[in-house]
């Protein structure tokens, strides 16, 4: 439930906190005064679009804190999971916007994304305006909330169609793998095998590309390669003053010195040089004798590369996984060559799950619609009550591809008055008929469908008279299994509340704000009282405020 709600800085609220009770909780005021505007504050918190221009005119951002107490078991478990609950057990959803959209979203202190906040808000408070509808009145819902009230009967079978789906899918998958139908197979087997011929011609090496390109590289530079080793050659020991040669005659001046310490390091450094220098000049003499240009073996070695580039940019992009991919293509060759008798295999299975699939898919099905019987008998009889006499509801099926979750597709359709056609119900209710239809539903699956909280905003929305008395009833009931926050402008559904919350518009010098006071005792008749007979309150209008409400705890 929602134990309570700080709101800081939005529309005309400056700061302010409800503590809502466990039962009927309802808010009352003029129009305009800002009721509206709370219920805009606890969406915000509970993850939905943000809109700046809420921000309070003046601020910067606006923030809104949201405690949840007695919270349900999915809600812990998504918690616990997430690391998020804390040991009393209470939840804090905060959420702050600030003038340049930025948002901070916190789950009991933790900062959180803007989704879990959303995900968590919709585990703890379902709501119903009269713009709106509620997650049980979406068509995507009916089929699911259907499986939900036939329960553990209906939940069995439908695990058995999701094993046995999963089954002809996996088979399916295998006939696939094997390259599909005969002429499929043949197809295929033909490109692999060209494939197969040209890479195995080709006799891949690993790394070779990267080989072939220095020797290419090479040859192609060979004369200006052979200008610069000969030049090299001659300096370093083939001419009169090589380099060498005058290394040797430093290192001969420098010998009968050699009882001085630094002096004969140095000679034995030089003599280290000439050392290093003699090896650099024999493999550089090395590397310009083997570089004796030969075109053929150039023109040999660029085909060679290009039939090389042209193979990997077609089989992985590489040497190493063009030969990678040769050696699976040899498989599954062989696998295609043994096809026809795995197929023939996979196909009797095949057959024998799709009818294993189908048979559990119409036992299903079969269930479901003894279940929407049931549930049309109820949401009628619930209607009857709530003024529509003539009320015609069901559960329309249509038939659907099979798939992990059967073969139905369900949507509630219904029609409110006599000799008119059932249609779709975003279609066909007016308002005040969505709200009792709403109700309806709402009470039919509260033991199954459980929120913590339930809000509803004008809910009573065009209805009126022994109709109001009905509805406030039915949202009592409500309160057996749910809290129930919900603004509204009758009397003969107020005076069933339990906590009464007065929203009203004040003005200082500076600017205008809204208040809440939560009413106690002859408060609360004054403003049943009010709701009945305007500004002015008559004697007459408290006495008959002061009976609805001894009449609703009668009914209670």
């Amino acid at each position: 439930m929602l134990q309570s709600l700080s709101i800081k800085n939005v529309a005309l609220i400056k700061e302010i906190e409800i503590d809502f009770g466990k039962g009927f909780n309802v808010l009352v005021g003029e129009t305009g005064a800002g009721k509206s505007i709370i219920f805009d504050s606890l969406n915000f918190v509970l993850g939905s679009k943000a809109d700046k221009t809420l921000i309070r005119y003046g601020e910067n951002l606006m923030k809104v804190d949201a405690i949840f107490s007695f919270i349900g078991q999915n809600v812990k478990d998504f918690l616990v999971e997430n690391d998020l609950l804390e040991d009393d057990g209470e939840v804090m959803l905060s959420r702050t916007l600030f003038d340049d959209m930025k948002n901070v979203c916190k789950i009991n202190g933790k900062s959180v994304s803007l989704g879990m906040l959303k995900t968590v808000g919709h585990m703890l408070v379902d709501r119903y305006s009269k713009h709106d509808s509620i997650s049980l009145l979406k068509a995507k819902n009916h089929l699911a909330l259907l499986d939900k009230f036939g329960g553990d009967e209906i939940l069995s079978i439908k695990e058995k169609v999701s094993e046995s789906f999963s089954k002809v899918q996996a088979i399916k998958k295998q006939i696939t793998d094997l390259g599909g139908d005969k002429f499929e197979r043949e197809r295929t087997k033909e490109l692999l095998s060209y494939q197969i011929e040209e890479l195995e011609k080709a006799q891949l090496q690993a790394g070779e590309e990267e080989e072939l390109k220095n020797k290419l590289d090479m040859y192609s530079s060979a004369e200006r390669i052979n200008e610069a080793l000969s030049g090299c050659e001659e300096s370093l020991e083939d001419s009169s003053s090589s380099v060498i040669d005058q290394i040797q005659q430093c290192e001969a001046m420098l010998s009968s010195l050699s009882s001085f310490e630094n002096i004969n390091n140095c000679r034995e450094r030089l003599t280290s040089a000439r050392y290093e220098i003699e090896d650099i000049s024999q493999t550089l003499k090395e590397i310009k004798n083997e570089l004796s240009f030969d075109e053929r073996e150039f023109e040999r070695l660029d085909r060679r590369y290009d039939l090389i580039r042209s193979l990997i940019k077609k089989y992985g992009g590489s040497c190493e996984k063009a030969i990678e991919y040769l050696a699976q293509i040899k498989e599954k060759v062989n696998a295609l060559e043994d096809a026809d008798f795995l197929i023939e295999k996979y196909e009797k299975q095949l057959e024998k799950e799709e009818g294993e699939l189908s048979s559990l898919a119409e036992q299903l099905s079969i269930k479901r619609k003894k279940v929407a019987l049931d549930i049309e008998n109820r949401i009628v009889a619930e209607l009857r009550e709530l003024g529509m006499k003539s009320t015609v509801f069901k559960s329309a099926f249509t038939l659907a591809p099979i798939t992990a979750n059967g073969k139905d597709e369900v949507e509630f359709t219904f029609s409110a008055n006599k000799g008119q056609d059932v249609k779709s119900l975003s279609k066909t209710a007016s308002g005040g008929e969505l709200s009792r239809f709403m109700l309806a539903i709402k009470n039919i699956f509260s033991q199954i469908d459980k929120t913590g909280t339930l809000i509803f905003d004008e809910i009573d929305s065009g209805i009126s008279g022994e109709t109001g008395v009905i509805v406030g009833q039915k949202i009592k009931n409500l309160t057996k299994s749910s809290q129930i926050i919900c603004i509204t402008h009758l009397p003969q559904v107020a005076s069933f509340g339990d906590d009464f919350f007065y929203v009203s518009k004040k003005e200082d010098e500076r600017s205008t704000y809204t208040e809440v006071k939560h009413l106690q005792g002859d408060e609360v008749v004054s403003e049943i009282a009010r709701m009945i007979g305007g500004d002015k309150i008559s004697q007459v209008a408290l006495k008959h405020a002061q009976e609805m409400i001894d009449q609703t705890k009668a009914r209670a």
